[in-house]
């Protein structure tokens, strides 16, 4: 029998302009969670930030050091690939920050991908994924991502970087990615995207949450910029079918609740692929735990990467 409040860990999620912070014990409550605009984008500036928020925090719910056992960071990827960044992150790597913070606040610090950690943290802490072995979770925010879970394990790849969705090209000879090539999935389908699209329009938004309380799914603007991604993304997903024959997709992310459920819905019909036309649960569906998956997700893995090679393999590479 596990003590749930034998050990303690920090989970950061850290995106374009936002970040957040929560403490959680083994049983995967939360203690404390926190949101914060984040206006830096250099990783020293970024590092100094979340180790002074580490060490705040701990203090404001005095844990005892013995009992802490490190920092999960969650970042958009790629990580460690020259050329490619996340959306509006120039330069940004991960890797980079990881091994900062890891300096600065003089902490264990374990590194994921923010789709890896929500795929961990519905898994591990949603209501149905929780009784799912193989299962996919596409994960949309400022790009687009996946966490792929196998056999009860996320999946990672080599390096980390498995799982990078948005740059599966879809459209050959489409809109021009900043990976470098074209017709990338993320290009159409991602928060960036969609206002890059009503800033064509006149409309400029640099901040998401304004984008999740001024516009819906039926906003003329933000329904041609759906049209215009629904077949790029059946044709992502029917590959997803195909590779991994999962039990169900799930669709989540921090993007505007309204946007996710309008995709879902919109979707339909889906291409047909290997998936089993008798089943228990939809081809893709809402996940459970929405937009505070990944910061769990990452509040997870200095547990993961004492107890998984594979997360401890990852650490040592960040």
């Amino acid at each position: 029998m596990i003590n749930p409040e034998g050990a303690y860990t920090i989970g950061f999620h850290v995106d374009f302009g936002r970040f957040t912070a929560i403490v959680m014990n083994l049983d995967g409550d939360v203690l404390l969670r926190e949101s914060r605009r984040l206006e830096a984008t250099a990783p020293a500036a970024v590092a100094n930030l979340l180790a002074g928020t580490a060490d705040r925090i701990l203090r404001e719910t005095a844990i005892d050091p013995r009992q802490f056992l490190g920092i999960g960071l969650a970042t958009p990827g790629p990580f460690g690939v020259k050329g490619m960044n996340p959306p509006r992150l120039p330069g940004w790597d991960g890797v980079v920050l990881t091994k900062l913070l890891r300096e600065v606040a003089n902490l264990p610090v374990a590194l994921a991908n923010d789709g890896q950690c929500a795929v961990t943290a519905e898994w591990r802490f949603g209501t149905v994924a929780r009784r799912l072995t193989n299962f996919v979770y596409v994960y949309l925010g400022n790009g687009l991502g996946t966490g792929i879970m196998l056999q009860g394990a996320a999946f990672g790849g080599a390096n980390g970087n498995a799982g990078e969705f948005g740059h599966m090209i879809c459209v050959p000879g489409g809109q021009p990615c900043i990976c470098g090539k074209r017709g990338c999935l993320e290009t159409y389908v991602s928060m960036d995207s969609l206002m890059r699209f009503l800033g064509a329009s006149g409309i400029e938004i640099d901040d998401p949450q304004q984008l999740e309380e001024s516009f819906s799914a039926d906003h003329p603007l933000v329904a041609a910029w759906m049209e215009e991604g629904l077949e790029p993304l059946r044709t992502g997903l029917n590959a997803l079918e195909n590779l991994f024959d999962p039990q169900t997709i799930m669709f989540g992310g921090d993007a505007p609740t309204w946007l996710i459920e309008a995709f879902i819905r919109r979707v339909e019909p889906l291409h047909t692929s290997i998936s089993r036309t008798e089943r228990d649960l939809p081809r893709v569906m809402r996940s459970d735990l929405g937009a505070g998956a990944v910061a769990r997700g990452a509040a997870a893995l200095p547990v993961l990467a004492m107890l998984n090679p594979q997360y401890r393999q990852l650490s040592v590479l960040a």
